[in-house]
């Protein structure tokens, strides 16, 4: 039988990549892993370990294991290594790939909602300003945010990740160069602010896109309803709605009110699932079902 382990079970990635791996269509046997010294030979590995766990087990385990595939940020904008969510580039995975990575949970909202648009407009510009659950900064987080007076309780805090020498951070230097290599785009211009905001669970964008040509909104919402696992509303959608769900959902489009080649609209969807654990269960998949 097929084998799926995870690495890193006692965290919460970890716990929610076993619950999300239980879906897995191919039958597989799932091993779970604690420490490296368990693992034992694996079709697919998943790690669900912080960056430098990441960057020490991937080179070591690599003779035990036949794919690898990366949780965490360490590999994201390594040159060969493809930056994946199937649902927009599974052709960057080949035969011959040994490690992919998963993106950034708000970058995924992102290009879910950007790249059902690509074949028929060029951007040219992208702003957003992402709404960050509390889950999404892990188990210590969620654990403060449930502490009475915690600094999250009904506030928004404009800083997730550490500052970088130029002002930005982390998280959003993500939203643009994730972007641009899982769409394929190196030159697109991405204009992001992220802001951790005092709701337990899914991610929220506000977003505004340029393009070339004028859009056409019926077509934009064709597209998105065409798209798998996305889905546009005519109603508000919220992250209350959104948690616990597979799909990422768009709502409120407009047309700019003087650019007709602008668009503004809002995405929300489970930063757990295909934010996180989901896109890496659907990553397994694939992998099972064409390579191993």
């Amino acid at each position: 039988m097929k084998t799926v382990g995870i690495i890193g079970i006692n965290g919460m990635v970890g716990q929610n990549m076993l619950r999300e791996l239980k879906k897995l269509k191919t039958p597989v046997e799932i091993k779970t892993f604690g420490r490296e010294d368990e693992i034992t030979p694996l079709d697919v590995a998943i790690l669900c370990t912080d960056n430098p766990v990441s960057a020490k087990l991937a080179p070591r385990i690599k003779d035990r294991v036949k794919y690898i595939v990366d949780m965490s940020s360490e590999f994201r904008m390594t040159p060969g290594v493809p930056l994946v969510i199937p649902e927009i580039n599974p052709q960057d995975i080949t035969a011959d790939t040994r490690l992919i990575a998963s993106p950034n949970c708000t970058t995924t909202g992102l290009v879910m909602s950007l790249a059902p648009l690509k074949p028929f407009y060029h951007f040219e510009e992208v702003f957003f300003c992402s709404y960050q659950a509390i889950s999404g900064g892990g188990k210590k987080l969620l654990d403060d945010f449930h502490t009475p007076g915690s600094y999250y309780e009904n506030n928004c805090v404009p800083l997730i990740g550490s500052v970088q020498p130029n002002g930005h951070t982390a998280e959003e230097l993500k939203g643009l160069y994730e972007s641009r290599k899982i769409l394929g785009l190196p030159g697109l211009k991405v204009y992001c602010h992220t802001v951790r905001v005092s709701v337990e669970n899914s991610h929220s964008l506000g977003v505004t896109v340029k393009a070339k040509e004028p859009f056409d909104l019926a077509q934009v919402k064709q597209q998105w309803n065409a798209f798998p696992n996305l889905s546009y509303s005519e109603s508000v959608v919220t992250p209350k709605e959104a948690s616990g769900q597979e799909t990422t959902y768009i709502c409120r489009l407009r047309q700019d009110v003087e650019e007709p080649n602008v668009i503004h609209y809002f995405v929300t969807f489970d930063n757990l699932l295909k934010g996180a654990a989901m896109n890496g269960r659907q990553i397994a998949e694939l992998l099972l079902e064409r390579f191993v």
